[in-house]
């Protein structure tokens, strides 16, 4: 394995983004990883707290299309997670701290599949706010805040 984390950290891609001289690399990768971040738990947060009572004016079955943005903050932040653990592997990849921000995470995207299914199940026009669906709005709410302060404690352990 600790063979795979240096030849990763060796590669050409790892370090370009690492060491090049040039806003497209490095501040690129982790502005486009904050924006995706932005969109991922901030729409997933507006969902959650609909469902646990504020914005009740607010159509529940229009908020089904929030599913998509939620998709692509997550897409965004897979692909630029992935090219910052690239430039720093074995310092990231061997630490506790790493692997319960990707526990958190593996958590947050099975909570957005069961809210989906818990609150459309029987079709967007027959959404309905469940007590399960309160529930994972809860549990979504603190996994997602679990991996955003996991992530910034990486550059601190």
């Amino acid at each position: 394995m600790m063979e795979l984390l240096q030849a990763l950290e060796g590669s050409a891609f790892s370090i370009w983004v690492r060491e090049a001289p040039t806003v497209w690399a490095y501040p690129t990768v982790l502005t486009l990883h904050t924006a995706g971040l932005a969109v991922l738990v901030g729409v997933n947060a507006a969902f959650d707290v609909r469902l646990l009572g504020f914005g009740r004016q607010i159509p529940l079955a229009e908020m089904e299309r929030f599913f998509p943005a939620m998709w692509v903050g997550f897409w965004l932040n897979a692909i630029t997670g992935a090219m910052l653990f690239a430039i720093d592997p074995i310092t990231k990849g061997t630490t506790t701290i790493f692997m319960i921000k990707l526990a958190f995470i593996a958590a947050g995207v099975i909570l957005i599949v069961m809210l989906r299914r818990a609150v459309y199940g029987r079709g967007r026009e027959a959404a309905t706010v469940t007590s399960a669906a309160r529930a994972f709005a809860v549990l979504s709410l603190l996994v997602w805040v679990g991996a955003i302060a996991t992530g910034r404690l990486m550059a601190y352990v």
